[in-house]
């Protein structure tokens, strides 16, 4: 099977690799090139380095629906697009053309967690489990038909970083088995029940802020559904504290806390109030200094008895 690959960032050059080893990879599609750092030096996709790397030719397109474009995808004779992450919606002239139209790798379980930031959101829900879904791709957003999924477990301590890790290996895998599938026939899309489908919200600064008085358990899980990204966040003493690992606190005490009260236990261990119990913190980066852990913060800043986050 002769495949035109869509993809831009390194889940997308993962794929694309794996690709090479079973199939036909005519071209790449991806992202533009961006300047960055303080010399503004051009920086390439993961995508068009790995296509570069084993000389396959790069297409950067500012419109898809540019009729030069369109007729060099033509020209390519595709059997199947395949997009990974490519940060554009591909519009019916190019999902529809190709003998064994457009499918999508998505990190999660369609019709769950639709759009952008689905491993971050099922981690923030405190999901017991997720996944990854290998879709036709159509107008709508993540809506169109599934060809397979496959069931990934989460652990309560897993972060954005350990199940983005995870998807890697098993999104090529579940896309070479749905091609290989699709070129016997045993692959048979399946739509989607729609009554099911559940969007992922907008992630911004103000969605990272941890709310002392929500449970524990839900501000754990919002520290580690945003870790390695955007990170989740409070204040201390007039400054924003990034807040990288936490931990249920399973130990008999005699005292209480606050929702954000901030107390040390057994002189090393750095502990936070919530709106039902206590949090331990593992690992926390005070405004313009490195993360350390919980004995480094509380020898630095030498807490205060009623001292509060937020």
């Amino acid at each position: 099977m002769k495949i035109g690959f869509f993809g831009t960032p390194e889940i997308g050059a993962y794929c694309m690799k794996a690709l090479c080893d079973e199939f036909e990879v005519l071209f790449a599609v991806t992202g533009a090139d961006k300047k960055s750092g303080r010399n503004r030096e051009v920086h390439f996709s993961p995508v068009k380095e790995a296509a570069l790397a084993v000389n396959i030719p790069v297409l950067q397109p500012e419109k898809l629906r540019d009729s030069a474009f369109l007729d060099e995808l033509k020209s390519f004779g595709a059997d199947i697009y395949v997009v990974v992450a490519y940060g554009k919606i591909i519009p019916r002239e190019v999902f529809d053309y190709p003998r064994y139209k457009t499918i999508n790798l998505h990190p999660s379980l369609l019709p769950k967690y639709r759009g952008a930031a689905p491993i971050q959101w099922a981690l923030v829900h405190g999901e017991k489990e997720t996944g990854i879904t290998v879709q036709c791709i159509n107008e709508e957003l993540d809506a169109g038909d599934i060809l397979m999924q496959e069931t990934i477990a989460l652990d309560e301590d897993m972060t954005a970083e350990d199940l983005y890790q995870a998807v890697l290996p098993a999104g090529a895998e579940l896309l070479i088995k749905t091609l290989h599938g699709l070129e016997d026939a045993s692959v048979v899309p399946v739509p989607q029940d729609h009554g099911d489908a559940l969007y992922c919200g907008k992630i911004d600064r103000d969605t990272a802020r941890i709310d002392w008085e929500s449970p524990a358990r839900d501000i754990h899980n919002l520290v580690r559904g945003f870790n390695p990204k955007p990170v989740a966040w409070s204040e201390f003493r007039g400054k924003n504290m990034r807040v990288w690992k936490t931990a249920k606190f399973h130990d008999t005490v005699d005292f209480t806390l606050r929702p954000g009260e901030v107390r040390t236990f057994q002189k090393k261990r750095l502990l936070a109030g919530t709106g039902d119990g206590i949090l331990e913190i593992l690992s926390i980066q005070p405004e313009n200094k490195k993360a350390m852990d919980g004995l480094a913060f509380i020898n630095g800043y030498r807490l205060v008895e009623g001292e509060c986050f937020g």
